[in-house]
């Protein structure tokens, strides 16, 4: 792991983005290093399963912008600093609606709600996190895609509202990250796919016959944080699979 980046430092300070079951994994990978300083997990509710003194929980909704920029304020009050924040919030079905795979099945109403939670939050938490992530030590913004949210990637078709909604957001990414490469120079600017893994968002889509390698939300994060730290500012802007490599947009 290079000195060159946030996971490197002697002390680092995280934002995790949801506390669901990547997120969930993802703290507690990071609770076991000694350098880690400080974790705050953003989630719809306070799901406290760690008493770890370094962490706190603050609650916000992904689809309201005055809450995202409350709770950076809220972490604001303790920490002057973020070296890692990493967005894990995404929606591909709910209980009312599932992926499309016609076009017949697109619903206006569903396909608004996958922009707001896969597209819209990645800029308003680059706006709110903004000042937090400006400073001299290496910082990394990581926000997790999906590998159908690539458009040279696209063969199959089907599932409008999280290809398109997930397209959305890499562009918001590769454009966040043109920006800070003036304004933010020791940040990192990158997208991430975790892979399938075992969790809610994935369950009704996995059967015995399923080709992929589905992986469990440690591996997951694990995975995820190895390519975290191997991350230099000259990656920033590009587009990575948990096992590093390189997808097209």
């Amino acid at each position: 792991m290079s000195q060159d980046n946030c996971l490197a430092l002697p002390q680092f300070n995280v934002v995790i983005v949801g506390n669901g079951a990547i997120g969930l994994a993802l703290l507690e990978n990071l609770l076991q290093r000694q350098s880690l300083n400080r974790v705050v997990v953003l989630g719809r509710s306070a799901n406290n399963v760690s008493d770890d003194k370094r962490v706190t929980y603050v609650t916000f909704d992904a689809e309201d912008a005055e809450s995202v920029m409350t709770a950076a304020t809220r972490v604001k009050e303790s920490l002057d600093r973020v070296h890692l924040l990493i967005n894990t919030v995404g929606l591909l079905h709910n209980q009312h609606q599932g992926p499309e795979k016609r076009l017949k099945a697109l619903n206006s109403e569903h396909l608004q709600k996958a922009f707001q939670v896969n597209a819209i939050l990645l800029p308003l938490l680059a706006q709110a996190f903004s000042t937090l992530l400006r400073h001299d030590d290496p910082a990394v913004l990581v926000s997790l895609s999906a590998r159908v949210g690539s458009i040279e990637d696209n063969q199959l078709g089907g599932w409008y509202s999280y290809r398109a909604s997930k397209a959305a957001h890499n562009m918001l990414l590769k454009t966040i990250a043109s920006e800070w490469r003036i304004s933010h120079r020791n940040v990192a600017v990158v997208a991430l796919h975790p892979g399938t893994v075992y969790s809610r968002l994935s369950e009704p889509f996995l059967s015995e016959r399923y080709k992929n390698r589905v992986l469990t939300p440690a591996e997951c994060a694990s995975s995820l944080l190895t390519v975290i730290g191997s991350l230099q500012l000259e990656d920033s802007g590009n587009f990575y699979d948990w096992q590093g490599k390189s997808i097209p947009w």
